[in-house]
């Protein structure tokens, strides 16, 4: 009876306190199960030899695989065999990586071969590395997502936020704004639906700078073309001199374009009356977003995004395939991944049922990669945390 008891207490110590608890308890459990899981993982693909001999079979190869955990940073590393034996492409050419990040529900971050080995790197509790609005800490060129993700903007240029409503899209959205205005003051807000980012024309921060209605926004996409190609002909005057190089070569400052809500922008214009000066204004509005989109990496006028479902329609693929850093909130439909993720294969899963702000990032044509957004405090008040960003960047 003891013994019967002692198992099953045994049995709910292994399964259920280790997802219960953090503690060098819990962290043995884990190591013991992920070990488990992986040796499980290597026999049912079958990675291994067998021989035999007078005295029966006996395993002639295994893989040598090991892992370590950083149970602060919420990673696991694995170190793969490069050894040149028969399983050595399943582990080169990362199909056993993917089938860890089914097995582990992990995400893998990176990958690093050295001579007869590869490591790769997963975040099995990718919430540890969620930043807080306070944590946040731009530079010109740089801004920041996640711990290990940040958008370097003149890389990877023009951002898409996607997401429906109740995943956490605002308040990404508010995050990248306010760290905007810590990097610049030249940048443009629009929001057709006049939600949230419509009162920030009630802001100092950014007086003069939101627009909400159809015409004042098809005028506003136009200004910022004309002072995109306006920037564009000073810069071809310094390089008739000769001298090479983009925008910031030559000290100019990046100018943002912060569009939300672009899918209904979009449906609404397409309803006006061909001939109206609506419909002139936009067709005009939308030919220089496309511009903007092309060339504005090299002159340094940059567009952000944000929708809730992008399709074919609502975002052209002029635009689209310039897009070079998009996050996707929350779970996306399988036609959203396949158009803003088309090249890659990683299995999506949601990270959590209960928390919001968590979704899916690519910065270009890098592996997706899941995220937390910053965190956002109890008691958070938009127009307060827009103008503490915006005198930061002042006093600095």
């Amino acid at each position: 009876m003891l013994i019967v008891v002692a198992g099953l207490y045994l049995q709910y110590l292994y399964k259920s306190y280790g997802a219960k608890h953090d503690n060098w308890l819990s962290r043995i459990f884990l190591l013991i199960e992920t070990k488990q899981l992986l040796a499980k993982l290597l026999v049912s693909k079958g990675m291994f030899e067998t021989a035999s001999d007078d005295t029966g079979e006996y395993v002639k190869y295994f893989p040598t695989v090991s892992i370590k955990f950083n149970y602060s940073t919420g990673q696991l590393y694995i170190k793969e065999p490069i050894d040149g034996e028969k399983y050595m492409d399943n582990f080169a050419n990362g199909d056993f990586n993917k089938w860890v990040e089914t097995v582990l529900l992990a995400d893998k971050q990176t990958t690093e071969f050295k001579k007869g080995e590869m490591i790769t790197v997963f975040a099995f509790d990718p919430i540890k590395f969620r930043l807080r609005l306070a944590d946040l800490k731009p530079v010109e060129g740089t801004l920041n997502v996640m711990k290990g993700i940040d958008w370097k903007y003149d890389k990877f240029y023009n951002m898409l936020i996607a997401g429906n409503v109740g995943t956490g899209k605002s308040y990404t959205l508010f995050s990248i704004l306010g760290q905007l205005l810590q990097v610049t003051k030249f940048i443009t807000v629009f929001d057709p639906k006049r939600s949230d980012l419509a009162s920030l024309k009630y802001t100092k921060a950014l007086e003069g700078k939101v627009f909400s209605t159809n015409l004042e926004i098809n005028e506003q996409v136009h200004v910022f073309h004309e002072e995109m190609m306006l920037r564009a002909e000073k810069m071809e005057k310094i390089k008739a001199k000769g001298q090479i190089g983009a925008y910031m070569d030559f000290n100019f400052t990046p100018h943002f374009l912060f569009f939300d809500e672009f899918g209904a922008w979009v449906e609404m214009n397409d309803k006006a009356a061909f001939g109206s000066e609506t419909r002139k204004s936009y067709d005009v509005a939308m030919s220089d977003m496309k511009e903007i989109a092309m060339l504005g990496r090299e002159l340094g006028f940059y567009i952000i995004v944000g929708m809730q479902r992008p399709s074919a329609d609502s975002l052209p693929m002029a635009i689209r395939n310039q897009l070079n850093f998009k996050m996707v909130m929350g779970m996306p439909t399988p036609e959203v991944s396949k158009m803003l993720f088309p090249d890659s294969d990683k299995t999506l899963r949601p990270l959590s049922q209960d928390l919001k702000g968590w979704g899916f990032v690519q910065s270009g044509s890098s592996q997706v990669r899941s995220f937390f957004a910053p965190e956002i405090p109890k008691g958070f008040n938009l127009h307060d945390w827009i103008e503490y960003m915006a005198d930061s960047r002042e006093a600095s």
